[in-house]
């Protein structure tokens, strides 16, 4: 199991942080690119994530459904070990929340445990908001307004310094597909995982 630390930089400027799930209406605010949640997992969903790593399971759920199926789906798809619907219990909440926060009938849900670098670069994408979490292993890697600027700046050479997501910790993202938000989105990367490790990473995505 990877133990990460919570990061030396403070969340600043684009971001809102909070200790509870209202972390995520700040992502409302015109000025706010990143709404994390800040929170521990429980030992029992940690130690589910363990075991699939250390019994090398390769996870890869991608699906477009209802909010409400996401149990159903899981349980028919991830491995039955211990912990299992403690992991299956959190997406489920969180792709509830998703969906009514943004009045959505239908959420783009992926579950996947990754051995490499999704995408290695930093980038802003062209949608309105994504819902990340890291339930294993280095979360995602994202640039304050400073690095971004210097990033510009530079020609797109990768920064020196960035700020990142803590395992557990559950982020909204928004894109420059956000209404009004052209040239302003969030500049993020998926981490480099250790050799030998598979990062247990979920995304939630705008399915309509």
């Amino acid at each position: 199991m990877i133990i990460t630390a919570p990061p030396p930089a403070a969340l600043t400027d684009v971001s809102r942080q909070d200790d509870t799930a209202g972390a995520f209406t700040h992502i409302y605010e015109p000025d706010c690119q990143l709404a994390v949640w800040r929170r521990p997992l429980s030992a029992a969903l940690v130690g589910y994530a363990a075991s699939l790593n250390r019994q090398n399971h390769q996870i890869n759920v991608r699906e477009l459904l209802p909010a409400d199926a996401v149990t159903d789906t899981l349980c028919g798809r991830l491995p039955n070990l211990p912990g299992r619907d403690d992991l299956v219990a959190d997406v489920q909440q969180l792709a509830e929340m998703f969906a009514c926060l943004f009045e959505l009938r239908r959420v783009g849900l992926r579950l996947a445990s990754l051995q490499t670098a999704m995408c290695p670069r930093f980038h802003v994408d062209r949608i309105p908001c994504r819902l990340v979490t890291t339930y294993a292993g280095p979360g995602t890697h994202w640039l304050n307004q400073a690095q971004r600027n210097r990033l510009l700046d530079e020609g797109g050479r990768e920064p020196e310094q960035w700020q990142r997501l803590v395992t557990g910790e559950v982020a909204l993202l928004k894109g420059d597909g956000w209404q009004d938000n052209e040239g302003q989105g969030l500049w993020h990367r998926s981490p480099p995982v250790p050799t030998g490790y598979r990062r247990l990473f979920l995304s939630l995505d705008f399915a309509e």
